[in-house]
């Protein structure tokens, strides 16, 4: 596939790498020649230098020639025009990032959809989403959702004191529980378990699940019974990211947001209801203290300063919170971050954003491909079709890769438990989840 880059800056670095891992033909178009030489000199990719938005510049990177625009500058007009060049260039598939949440909250009037712009992301609003489910099931170490919030999959980590310990699924004393849920991968280690019936939890093994919210949210008060849910959450950061997260969080817990900025905590005030907004800053421990920070409180740093931030949650940590998170742009950042334990989670706008474009790439037949921060693998997203290699079969006879499982199916939007005898129908989507190694067996096999 041949795909177009507007923009040479973080997201657009984090792309490239991404697609040019698939095999795909990358050009990068930016106005800043230091930045594309940076991304040319680690990547496999042909650069052009100029303004995404001029007919001249596109016309040279061949965009009307390639499959993909994605527009990912820091300037929502120039992505958003840039996108509407492609469109009337006949390009099939255009996304455009925006930082302006107004551009996805719109009249019907200005829909970009309707202007014929396949995808519009917001990364902070894909960043606070991801927080949030983090915060409303604690003790998993990765939460999202699929199938438009019908589906969520989240992860956990086997303890001492957790009922899943030196069993298998079958051994368990709340079957109940179990025959609601999923369970997709096991990450022991270096090594990536696909389990099966007789499959053994081991102490410290890194449990991936599918299941409905409400089956999940059962599950994990069951499974990780030292782990008590939020009683008050604390936001570092009013921006636009934090004022997310706050209307996202403020109806279903205690929630406190620390902003520095007396204008800014003014307008966050205003766009809040039950949030307590205290104009401070959340390095000083007097201000933790104001907050009313005790063991079950999760503390979010959302400010734009990594280090700030990284400081923010150790503070917390001093301070008693039992859980912290924080957003980090440097993407450098993460793995340092991650290995030293200094926070509990990370979460990236660059790797939301990659996440949400990966997930609308694949073909027609294969929705969407969510890659998993913690795991190799991937969630693919398959829809039954008529004439399709799987229509009329039940699960069990379905000849998957070694590395692969069905994982669970919506049916008119219902979601169905994959079970062996469950028979697939035209109009099925069926959750998939594999190695990256076996995408390609699964496209051959069964697509």
């Amino acid at each position: 596939m041949r795909i177009v880059i507007l923009g040479a800056g973080n997201a657009g670095r984090q792309l490239a790498q991404r697609l040019c891992e698939e095999k795909h033909s990358v050009v990068m178009v930016d106005v800043d020649p230091e930045a594309l030489s940076q991304a040319e000199a680690g990547l496999d990719i042909l650069t052009l230098c100029g303004q995404g938005t001029n007919p001249t510049v596109l016309e040279a990177a061949q965009v009307h020639k390639s499959d993909l625009l994605i527009a990912v500058t820091d300037n929502d007009e120039v992505n958003v025009l840039a996108c509407l060049l492609a469109n009337a260039a006949g390009v099939k598939g255009k996304i455009a990032r925006v930082t302006n949440p107004d551009f996805l909250n719109g009249s019907t009037h200005y829909d970009l959809h309707g202007m014929g712009i396949d995808l519009v992301i917001n990364q902070k609003q894909e960043c606070a989403r991801e927080v949030y489910n983090m915060l409303k099931i604690p003790g998993a170490l990765e939460v999202f959702d699929l199938f438009a919030g019908k589906v969520m999959v989240a992860g956990f980590r086997v303890t001492l004191s957790s009922p899943l310990l030196d069993r298998t699924p079958a051994e368990c004393d709340r079957l109940d529980l179990i025959q609601h849920v999923r369970v997709i991968a096991v990450r022991r280690g270096d090594e990536l378990v696909i389990p099966h019936g007789d499959t053994l939890f081991k102490k410290q093994d890194v449990v991936y699940l599918v299941g409905q919210r409400e089956d999940i949210t059962n599950f994990f008060s069951w499974v990780c019974p030292d782990i008590k849910p939020f009683e008050k959450v604390i936001i570092a950061g009013g921006g636009d990211l934090g004022l997310m997260l706050a209307q996202f969080i403020e109806n279903e817990v205690d929630c406190v947001l620390l902003e520095r900025d007396e204008e800014r905590a003014r307008y966050c005030s205003a766009a809040l209801n039950k949030t307590l907004i205290l104009r401070a800053d959340a390095l000083m421990e007097s201000t933790l203290d104001e907050s009313g920070m005790n063991e079950n409180t999760a503390f979010v740093a959302l400010t734009g300063d990594d280090e700030g931030n990284i400081m923010n949650c150790l503070m917390a940590q001093k301070k008693g919170a039992s859980f912290t998170a924080t957003h980090i742009t440097r993407t450098d950042f993460i793995p340092v971050v991650e290995q030293l334990y200094l926070v509990n989670r990370v979460v990236s706008p660059y790797i939301s954003t990659t996440n949400a474009i990966l997930h609308w790439l694949r073909s027609k037949k294969v929705h969407t491909a969510s890659l998993l921060h913690n795991l190799p693998g991937e969630l693919l997203d398959v829809m039954i079709e008529e004439d399709g290699k799987l229509a009329g079969k039940k699960i069990r006879e379905i000849k998957l890769p070694s590395k692969a499982i069905i994982a669970t199916v919506l049916r008119e939007g219902e979601v169905l438990t994959a079970t062996g005898d469950l028979m697939l129908v035209p109009g099925d989507q069926v959750l998939i989840f594999c190695h990256p190694t076996a995408v390609k067996k699964i496209h051959a096999r069964l697509l």
